[in-house]
């Protein structure tokens, strides 16, 4: 299970990894198990969950560009990879 603390404005998002054949039914790309997420601790101004997904699933960070000092000139948010699914 990946953990992760996420702040103020920031958000997650789970889609299909790369090369996924998109035709598949939900019931094909949900046979492993579904997406599972724990609210694991809420702070003031943060939350921490837990997320389990099938191999066919990658859970990606973002930060929106008016919260974080890093958000380049063009105002894009600011996207990094976290995990990618469990073991079938």
């Amino acid at each position: 299970m990946l953990v992760v603390t996420q702040k103020e404005d920031a958000w997650i998002t789970i889609e299909p990894v790369d090369g996924l054949d998109l035709s598949m039914t939900l019931r094909e790309a949900f046979a492993h198990g579904p997406i599972l997420i724990k609210l694991m601790h809420v702070g003031r101004r943060r939350v921490r969950l837990g997320i389990e997904a099938p191999r066919l699933f990658q859970v990606l960070r973002g930060i929106s560009p008016s919260s974080h000092a890093e958000a380049d000139r063009t105002g894009t948010a600011i996207v990094s990879p976290l995990w990618i699914g469990k073991g079938a």
